[in-house]
């Protein structure tokens, strides 16, 4: 149909930008029974900052379902994704290893890294498989002189 345009005409576009899981190439050891997140053609990842202090004790899990909000107010204006999800929590004192529901916020990869330094993750282990134990030296006293 023929249009005439006119100075103020507007043409809106919606792009339906649903939140998926990119599962690793199996060729990528590292990443084996981990995906990514991806809405549209942005990637995204946790960082310290949204998530408590700490990233890579999340796991998203198949059924995870995730909600976007646009925050002007976060790294010049980005969109979030979020979602309830299980986390590793350590009970040092207690002696014990658990998951714990806790919210999960992702902003795009671009944006990372502006906030400070913390912990990042792009792959997410999407369940428990294995506990891979890592110790921290002790703390070392200063010597008083």
């Amino acid at each position: 149909m023929a249009r005439k345009w006119r100075k103020g005409d507007v043409v809106e576009m919606t792009l339906p930008m649903d939140v998926r899981r990119v599962v690793a190439n199996p060729n990528v050891k590292d990443d084996l029974g981990k995906v990514a997140l991806q809405r549209g053609p942005i990637v995204y990842c946790a960082e310290w900052a949204d998530n408590h202090g700490k990233t890579s004790n999340i796991l998203v899990p198949s059924s995870a379902s995730f909600a976007t909000a646009f925050r002007p107010d976060l790294l010049n204006g980005v969109t979030t994704l979020t979602a309830t999800v299980p986390t590793v929590q350590v009970d040092e004192a207690a002696g014990t290893i658990q998951t714990v529901p806790q919210m999960l916020t992702a902003i795009p990869y671009y944006a990372w890294a502006n906030r400070g330094k913390g912990e990042m993750t792009v792959w997410f282990p999407a369940k428990v498989v294995d506990v891979d134990v890592v110790t921290r030296p002790a703390v070392q006293r200063e010597e008083k002189k």
